[in-house]
Formats: structure tokens, sequence, C-alpha cells
């Protein structure tokens, strides 16, 4: 059992402010788990005082009480990555929930990576064809590039992601992986593209992380971050080409806009994340 030990003295929505005594103080990153309900886990986000600390909770708030003690596990969040997670459904924790049954043992790693320096990051000028016309002739996918798609809510988006993969992977399955992550997602668009996927047969080749609709702010927001250590592990360890898609930006923006509020600060101009 951890051996830093901190109580709850402020909650407001998914923020919560914990102090600690002077020689347990914690570190930014750390993940905390309640003393009564090991489940229920926090993260430890900025200082609030001399001795506090903002805090994001990943469970419901109403689970919580002002002075209920909790303990520090000295580690922040780290996910399974590499190909036990091939085919497989996780959430932000790296916990399976497409009924499969438990993980195969493999590596894991901490979702806080270090940023590459810019002598480091390689500009690609190759072409990545999709299949789909529309793109490849008016908006070119760069290998080593990023793309945006904009549209209304129920205009096809979702879908088009999964032709997308499907195209890539069938390309050659050996080289090419594809990582799906689902921020702030429906729960029925979700199942929808699972099925779709094992359907192609093409599910083997890709991983998928969901922080749902339903789920609290702090846990979509972690998704991403969660999905990007998935993706970075494939193309620096497993040297593999990875297709990574983010459904959608907007809502991770959201989540991160909404616990800024939360802690009283402003997340950037307008409102929106930089």
């Amino acid at each position: 059992m951890a051996k830093q030990i901190g109580k709850i003295i402020g909650i407001q929505g998914q923020v919560v402010e914990i102090e600690f005594e002077e020689h347990n103080i914690p570190k930014t990153r750390d993940i905390l788990i309640l003393k009564d309900d090991p489940t229920v886990r926090f993260e430890v986000v900025k200082s609030a005082g001399e001795r506090s600390f903002h805090c994001f909770a990943f469970s419901p708030s109403d689970a919580l009480k002002r002075g209920a003690e909790v303990y520090n596990t000295e580690s922040p969040i780290e996910i399974p990555v590499g190909a036990p997670i091939l085919g497989r459904v996780i959430d932000t924790f790296g916990q399976p929930v497409d009924g499969k049954g438990p993980l195969a043992e493999g590596a894991k790693k901490d979702i806080y990576g270090a940023s590459l320096g810019y002598d480091e990051i390689s500009v690609h000028n190759a072409i990545l064809e999709t299949g789909i016309k529309a793109l490849d002739f008016f908006s070119p996918v760069l290998k080593g590039g990023k793309l945006g798609l904009f549209g209304g809510a129920g205009v096809g988006k979702t879908l088009l992601l999964t032709e997308i993969i499907h195209n890539i992977v069938s390309i050659d399955s050996n080289k090419n992986v594809s990582v799906f992550a689902g921020v702030g997602e429906r729960v029925r668009e979700g199942q929808e593209l699972y099925e779709t996927l094992e359907s192609q047969k093409v599910l083997p080749f890709v991983s998928l992380i969901f922080g749902t609709m339903g789920q609290n702010p702090a846990m979509r927001f972690r998704t991403a971050f969660g999905a990007a250590t998935i993706a970075e592990n494939f193309r620096d360890q497993e040297k593999k080409d990875v297709l990574f898609f983010i459904d959608n930006v907007f809502r991770f923006a959201q989540a991160g806009r909404e616990l800024s509020m939360l802690m009283n600060t402003i997340p950037s101009e307008d409102g929106y994340q930089a």
C-alpha cells in the first residue's frame, strides 16, 4: 500500500482539492486512490495551496465526501501497448471493455511521454493513398502529416474513417496498424464501428480506446493521451506505419475546457485549447 496519505478538503464537479501533510507531498500526475474504495481514482494536476492540490476525479463525484482519506500510488497513468491490444477495445486506464476477457501480458507505458525535439521531427513528402477519390484528389494525405475532417452531426465522418482504416490496413496488414481514439463519442457509434471493423476482417490490426460521451470530462480528456501513447509505441518500438484517429478533436478540447473552468483556469483566448 502507498505511503503518502491525504484527505479531501473540497469537491467541485470532477475537480477535487486534496490536502497532504508537509512531508507527504505528491508529484504532479501521481494517481491517488480512495482509502475506502480503491476503484475510485484521482490524478494530481496542480498545486492549490501550500499543501493542497487540485486533482481530477475519474469517478462520479457523488461517491466522494470531505474528510475522506486517499492513498498515493506514486505512479502516473500507465496503459498497455503493443500487440496484446490489437483487436481489443480498452478504456482510459487500459482495462478491456469488449467482453473478451483480460488482455494478454505485455508492456505498459506512462501516458506522458517526452516530446520530440525539433531536430528529431522528420518531414515526409510521400502521399498516402486512402483509396477515396475525393480525399486523394482534393486533400491528399501526407505520410507523417495530419488531416482534419470537418462536418456536422450524422453526416458520415465516422463512416469515412472506417473506410480509410479498411483501405489502408488492406494494403499491407503486416506493416500497417491503426489506433482509434473515441473521445466523447456516443457508445452506439463505438459499437457500430467495432462491428464494422470486425465484419470487414480488419479488427485484428486495429486498437480502439474509448472515453465515451457518458463519462466525465477527466476520463474523456485523458483518453486522447493514452491513445497517442499507444500510437507512438507502435511507431517507435514496433516500427509500424500507424494510422491514428481521434474522433473527435472538438470533444477533446471541450473536455479540457470543462476541467479548466472548474479550476478557474482560462484555457486560452475565446475558451479554446491552444
